[in-house]
């Protein structure tokens, strides 16, 4: 049997940080394609479940088109289990406009165990009742393929969300876990393992990288991960301090990037030391690399390299603004930052 494990889907996200109104448009409905392409690929598998394990919308209040969406899909694909746990953001009570829906079946704050041959899946909805006695009230048939799937943080401690000590040689073959937005796969026991699926598409640079779901096989216990993703968030360091004007950090960034696909977005981040001489034209990086990608952004997290000896002698309101702010009684980070922003100043006076 083949089950698909998701979670963090976070549908009716703004997805207004990083992108202007149309593209943050155009990205809300690519995370219902996202959903959908998931649903498409578990009939190419012969997917018998789905199973949700959190966060399936963003906020309490859900959009009728993207609940319309969800709605229509689990309809039409009536040979598919959905199986539903609630996350810290699914507070809607979006569910009682489902009822409807046979093949929707969801998790309460008890446990519940949804049977299928040898397999059982079982979930609780975790709160501040059910966090106090979730590990001691479950109870599981070792001779089954046993899936239990929660939401939350994990950990080895008592006052962990999700206790892992507490959860070892209960019978579990597989723990189907939702919130953390990357995906994992590591050994629960000497039985069985504990996933986070991670999210089917990255909303920002904090969800770097491919995203997909967990596709189990219970018969042959293989479990896999199948990218689903659009769109891939990227991080580019790049270190500029051999750079000396700034066409070569132009080019060095460009070369950096370059394998990654236009449909992406990438954040570039500078690193290292520049001279004074150098003169950075960022925005002109930023315009160049939007032209390129989907989205782009770059992060300037370099330092000026300075001495006090070079403008010992230097006659000239540069020398003077410089020797006044190093022999100043501010930190080194925050000289620098001065000096930086004053020969900015001076500079654009010149022009």
């Amino acid at each position: 049997m083949l089950i698909i494990h998701t979670s963090d889907l976070h549908l009716d996200s703004k997805m207004e940080s990083n992108l202007k109104a149309n593209k943050a448009k155009e990205r809300k409905n690519e995370l219902l394609e996202a959903f959908a392409r998931m649903v498409n690929l578990a009939n190419r598998y012969l997917v018998k479940v789905i199973l949700i394990a959190g966060d399936m919308f963003d906020k309490s209040r859900v959009n009728l088109k993207t609940k319309g969406f969800i709605f229509d899909l689990i309809k039409t694909n009536p040979h598919i289990d959905f199986l539903y746990l609630s996350g810290n953001h699914d507070e809607s009570n979006f569910i009682s406009s489902f009822d409807s829906l046979p093949n929707l079946k969801v998790f309460n704050d008890n446990w519940t165990s949804f049977k299928y041959d040898d397999v059982v899946i079982s979930g609780i909805v975790l709160n501040e009742s059910s966090k106090n006695h979730y590990f001691n009230t479950l109870d599981l048939d070792k001779s089954k393929f046993n899936i239990v799937t929660m939401h939350g943080q994990i950990g080895f401690y008592k006052n962990d969300e999700i206790n892992l000590t507490s959860l070892k040689d209960k019978g579990i073959d597989y723990l189907a876990l939702g919130h953390i937005h990357e995906y994992s796969l590591e050994k629960l026991d000497s039985r069985g393992v504990y996933c986070y699926s991670g999210c089917l598409e990255g909303r920002g640079f904090d969800e770097l990288g491919i995203k997909g779901f967990s596709l189990i096989d219970t018969k042959t216990k293989e479990y896999k991960f199948i990218p689903n993703s659009k769109r891939v968030f990227h991080e580019v360091n790049v270190d500029i301090s051999m750079c000396n004007v700034w066409y070569e950090i132009n080019k060095l960034v460009l070369d950096k990037v370059k394998d990654i696909p236009e449909e992406d977005f990438v954040k570039v981040i500078l690193k290292g030391t520049y001279e004074l001489s150098l003169i950075k034209q960022v925005d002109i990086l930023v315009n160049k690399l939007n032209s390129k990608f989907y989205f782009a952004k770059v992060y300037d997290e370099t330092s000026l390299k300075i001495n006090l000896k070079d403008f010992e002698h230097e006659i000239s309101l540069k020398g003077e603004f410089i020797r006044t702010v190093l022999e100043s009684d501010l930190s080194d980070a925050l000289k620098k930052r001065v000096i930086e922003q004053g020969i900015a100043s001076l500079r654009r006076e010149d022009d």
